[in-house]
């Protein structure tokens, strides 16, 4: 039976078989793992972890048995409720879909904020506390790891010239920030899951979409697309977490194994959307290919103008409606996080 047919009940059977594990075997604990989209270079990494590395390192001691999201038939934003009540034990999604939960789950994709991985990397150290505790104490989730995908930039159906040309458009964009910085261009948003994206192009529900630079190169969005604008306004943060309930039942062994192991696989994604970033990009437009898709749509210039009228909107609108949605306390956290690695501060609502 394949799991896109599985009731909730049955999924839980199915993704949790090894919950109830008692503290005291410390031998093969067998976890079932959501992993990320199937045809993305993510989840070829995850693949190749679990099957390599992890496997090494674990063992006899744990097992993990990973399904990506899309075959599993779970489009995402409800990834964070499953984990909370126990019907997954551990995955892997992107956090600014859990927006609506608590804002403070798209506090590291601020569209425009931070523009390189550096500054990414900076941000993300100084708020994984924040997350971690937030995830826990209000979610019953224990966090293992944080990391980008590559810049999330603008592939449209018809060829433009810069941001101005963005105005008046049908914009697809995945969270709340996103649609702070288009509506601040004068476009128009329209929400869906990744998976929906390609049809939505192609019926003109959609003019233009913000996803990666390789996401949309392997998802074959240069089939219905003619230009990419590389603006990057976020980077659809990962996060990898565990059920509480599950890792409070796993032995310590396994828990530091654990955390151990997914921290070499944070790191391998950090240096990843790097290399992913410069090729996906070459690939889609006509350059040096190595690890993508050839294509060639045209790539658009990215002008000072357009950067100062990014930075211009991240001060208008993207910071101060974050703000308004995340309240003063929830505000001054970040400031006195992620403001102050990067050096720039949110207003107090």
């Amino acid at each position: 039976m394949f799991l896109s047919k599985l009731s909730r009940p049955m999924l839980a059977s199915a993704l949790c078989g090894g919950l109830a594990v008692s503290a005291a075997q410390a031998e093969d604990v067998q976890i079932r793992a959501l992993g990320y989209t199937s045809n993305l270079y993510l989840w070829k990494m995850e693949e190749a972890f679990y099957k390599g590395p992890f496997k090494e390192a674990a063992g006899d001691l744990v097992s993990i048995e990973a399904v990506p999201h899309d075959i599993a038939g779970i489009k995402g934003p409800e990834v964070l409720s499953m984990l909370q009540d126990g019907t997954l034990q551990l995955a892997v999604q992107n956090i600014s879909y859990m927006a609506g939960e608590d804002p403070r789950f798209e506090a590291l994709d601020l569209s425009g904020v931070t523009l390189t991985n550096a500054d990414a990397k900076k941000a993300t150290d100084a708020y994984r506390p924040v997350l971690a505790k937030v995830l826990e104490e209000k979610f019953n989730t224990h966090l293992l790891g944080l990391a980008p995908l590559p810049s999330q930039v603008f592939w449209c159906r018809d060829e433009i010239d810069g941001l101005a040309d963005l105005s008046g458009k049908k914009i697809r964009v995945f969270n709340a920030t996103l649609s702070d910085f288009v509506g601040a261009l004068g476009g128009t948003t329209v929400t869906m899951p990744f998976v929906d994206v390609i049809p939505a192009l192609q019926r003109g529900v959609a003019d233009c979409a913000v996803t990666g630079t390789s996401s949309g190169n392997t998802a074959r969005w240069f089939e219905v697309t003619k230009s990419i604008y590389p603006m990057n306004v976020g980077w659809s943060t990962l996060f990898w977490a565990a059920n509480k309930d599950a890792w409070d039942s796993w032995p310590p062994e396994v828990q530091a194994l654990l955390t151990e192991q997914y921290a070499k696989l944070e790191a391998e994604a950090w240096q990843a959307q790097i290399e992913q970033d410069t090729d996906a990009l070459a690939c889609s437009t006509g350059g040096e290919c190595k690890m993508g898709l050839p294509a060639s749509i045209k790539l658009v210039e990215l002008t000072d103008a357009d950067r100062a009228k990014s930075a211009e909107i991240v001060q208008s609108a993207v910071l101060p409606n974050w703000a308004k949605r995340c309240g003063a306390e929830c505000t001054q956290e970040w400031n006195d996080t992620v403001g102050k690695a990067i050096g720039i501060q949110a207003p107090l609502p």
